[in-house]
């Protein structure tokens, strides 16, 4: 994995086109799904509103039709129970002659028979007394002789009810000779008790195709199914046969308690339902609708954005990629060329064609740094006072050409990765950096000044080594005021760097502490958390410092020497604290900005 992982990287990095395409196109891609998730979610959630509003509304007007479907049975019904030759036969079959049960039941067909509503909305509509009469619709199939309708178990729980009417469950209709279709039916049924006696009862038989065309009537959405589910959960209608009779899930009963809508899963299909009670009955009506089909024009708009739109994007971004690179890398790997190129003794301009405002301002910092550098040079051959010396050798070891080529590889990266703004913010930092460390005007500066330049330094240290070091400083005003050498304290901050957090590898802060004594000197403590340092050599780094020995620490023993030479004895370096892996702190004290000793 490693190894897949290192030539990857080597293949990125071979052209800078590769690496800002890599940054690039994640991010306009990045920027594309979240956009197009966002539109998805919106359009998805407004579709959804609308559907979910027109699928309550069917179902709304469809549990009203069902509702005036039977009101209807209900009204007829109640009117046979009004019929004296019904009354009659239920009060004296069981005496009647053969030729007065004909007459009467004649008179019965033709009063069944001139009611049109139950014809057309019925399946049949059975009279059974408790004298022994049965009876159904003379254009129906007769009933089976000496069948016992009152015995059927499916009626049984309903008899001994004191009610008007009732509803009954699912039941085969298997009271007829033929029966071989198995018809399920619901039936309505009313005790007939004119006189307060129950003599018997009219069952009415409801159809359920004819009920199927009365709830879909008024839908339009071709995939909308419904279900009839009693009190206790049962179905009792279904264009699916095999569910009637069967318990709804557990899960949609309990949905159903919550709210008005809902999803659940049927089978191996997810289904969005609406519910309606009703007033009539008491039985609830779903409305079913497969969650696809609500869900169908937001999966089209996703399709369009995923294989329409974001391939355009993608084209688009490397397109741009290739633009910005080109521009980015060509004044860049000008300037490093002519970087490499560079004679101190022989100084000249750089310049970069069609560059930014940035990188051409680096580049006319770099070409006053180089003739700064140049005239401070040629001023060390002919100075004569050691103060000179000592700031042309202070300016030498801050302008470390390895720490600007660094720099300007860094901004490179940056622009490489497309970070425009990281790099714009680089370059500020090095061009006051460079404009601070060149500009010899002052021998002193506030200590206000000098923080801010190191904090130059430390920005640029930071986006170098990210996420592994920081720098604060709690000083207040009367020492922000205090006038100071100038490049004092960077070399300070730099060995904290490079000796103490680098090595640490773990996150490290750099703290600066100052305070104004009695004798209105100012001591300086420079504090870091990295690797610290051992007593002996502690001891063997003040000895070299105060006796300008060895070779390591240049910048150290600098800082010392400008500080005796712009104070006097007591000033410098004062003392070293640390412990091995926790801290290490160095105090240095500074006279107030006055004339320089020789």
């Amino acid at each position: 994995m490693k190894n897949i992982t290192a030539k990857l990287q080597k293949w990125i990095n071979r052209s800078f086109r590769r690496r800002i395409s890599v940054f690039l196109i994640p991010m306009i891609l990045t920027f594309i799904l979240v956009v197009s998730a966002v539109s998805y979610y919106v359009y998805d959630s407004s579709i959804l509103r609308e559907m979910k509003k027109n699928i309550t509304g069917t179902v709304e007007q469809g549990n009203y039709t069902v509702d005036l479907y039977f009101q209807d049975v209900k009204t007829t019904i109640v009117q046979l129970t009004d019929n004296d030759s019904l009354l009659y036969m239920l009060q004296n079959y069981d005496k009647m002659s053969p030729t007065e049960k004909y007459y009467k039941q004649m008179e019965i067909d033709e009063a069944l028979m001139n009611t049109s509503l139950i014809r057309d909305h019925i399946s049949d509509c059975i009279i059974v007394g408790l004298n022994g009469y049965q009876t159904n619709m003379p254009d129906r199939q007769k009933l089976k002789y000496n069948k016992k309708i009152l015995e059927e178990e499916w009626l049984q729980t309903y008899l001994k009810k004191d009610k008007k009417f009732f509803f009954t469950p699912s039941h085969l209709a298997d009271y007829y000779p033929d029966n071989t279709e198995k018809k399920q039916v619901n039936s309505v049924v009313l005790p007939v008790e004119p006189y307060g006696e129950r003599l018997g009862y009219i069952i009415v038989d409801m159809d359920f195709g004819r009920m199927n065309e009365i709830i879909s009537a008024r839908s339009d959405m071709g995939e909308l199914r419904y279900l009839i589910i009693d009190e206790k959960g049962q179905i009792i209608f279904s264009d699916d046969c095999e569910k009637i009779n069967k318990n709804l899930p557990a899960h949609a009963l309990k949905n159903m308690k919550k709210s008005n809508n809902f999803y659940f899963k049927d089978g191996n299909k997810n289904y969005f339902c609406v519910h309606e009670k009703s007033i009539t009955t008491g039985w609830e009506l779903l409305g079913l609708i497969p969650e696809d089909n609500i869900k169908k024009p937001a999966i089209q708009l996703l399709k369009l954005l995923c294989f329409s739109i974001l391939p355009c994007f993608m084209l688009i971004a490397i397109f741009a990629a290739t633009a910005i690179s080109g521009r980015i890398r060509k004044p860049l790997d000008e300037l490093v060329e002519q970087m490499k190129k560079v004679d101190i003794e022989e100084p000249k301009n750089f310049h970069v064609e069609n560059s930014v405002g940035e990188i051409e301002n680096l580049a006319q910092k770099i070409t006053e740094m180089i003739e700064r550098i140049n005239n401070l040079v040629e001023q060390v051959y002919v100075a004569e006072m050691r103060s000179k010396d000592a700031q042309i050798e202070a300016l030498i070891s801050q302008i470390q050409p390895h720490f600007l080529y660094n720099t300007l590889q860094l901004i490179k990266t940056e622009a490489a990765l497309g970070e425009s703004r990281n790099a714009a913010e680089t370059v500020n930092y090095l061009s006051r950096f460079l404009r601070y460390t060149v500009n010899n005007q002052e021998f002193y500066v506030s200590l206000e000044q000098e923080l801010e330049y190191v904090r130059c330094y430390m920005e640029i240290c930071k986006k170098r080594f990210p996420g592994k070091m920081n720098m604060e400083f709690t000083i207040g005003e009367e020492e922000m005021n205090y006038q100071i050498p100038k490049l004092i304290l960077q070399p300070l901050i730099e060995n904290s760097v490079k000796y103490g957090l680098r090595p640490k590898g773990e996150k490290g802060i750099i703290r600066i502490l100052a305070d104004v004594e009695e004798d209105e000197s100012l001591l300086l403590c420079v504090e870091d958390n990295g690797v610290g340092m051992e007593q002996e050599k502690i001891e063997e780094l003040l000895e070299n410092v105060r006796n300008n020995k060895g070779k390591e620490h240049v910048g150290l023993r600098n800082v010392h020497e400008r500080c005796v030479l712009y104070g006097d004895e007591s000033c410098g370096i004062q003392k070293i604290e640390s412990k091995y892996l926790q801290y290490f702190r160095i105090y240095i004290r500074v006279k107030k900005g006055g004339e320089i000793h020789v």
